[in-house]
């Protein structure tokens, strides 16, 4: 039976749960040499991706990228951390800001697997909508 990345993260997740850190260590290392005596180390990295989504689930983390023109002032990042903690029940938010001078204004926000576009260009799309109407 194969088993997939997310099977494989979820064990990860379950052995290592409220554990200290030298049995975490332990239990990482005993889970990689069995990863590669089975060959399935080339799974490694979407493990650590399905590992850290199911991390975040359970600690009530949410990530978020968000996209705009330049740098998001102190203010706007404390708003936008208000809004992702209610909008996703989240105890935490971790807040990547990736700064593109190709958007002409607004933002770009990804939270998960939502996406959220509040981009100029956006904006411009649905008004051009209306107008067509």
């Amino acid at each position: 039976m194969k088993i997939s990345a997310k099977q494989y993260a979820q064990v990860l997740y379950d052995l290592t749960e409220k554990k200290d850190d030298q049995l975490i260590d332990d239990v990482v290392l005993k889970f990689a040499k069995e990863l590669s005596v089975n060959n399935q180390l080339n799974l490694l990295e979407n493990i650590i991706e399905k590992f850290n989504v199911i991390w975040n689930e359970h600690n009530r983390i949410a990530e978020a990228e968000v996209v705009s023109r330049e740098k998001l002032s102190s203010e706007l990042i404390a708003k936008l951390n208000s809004f992702i903690k209610d909008k996703y029940s989240a105890k935490e938010v971790v807040l990547k800001n990736i700064v593109d001078e190709k958007i002409k204004g607004g933002i770009i926000m990804k939270v998960g697997d939502e996406l959220i576009d509040g981009s100029i260009k956006k904006k411009m799309a649905l008004l051009r909508e209306d107008l067509k109407k």
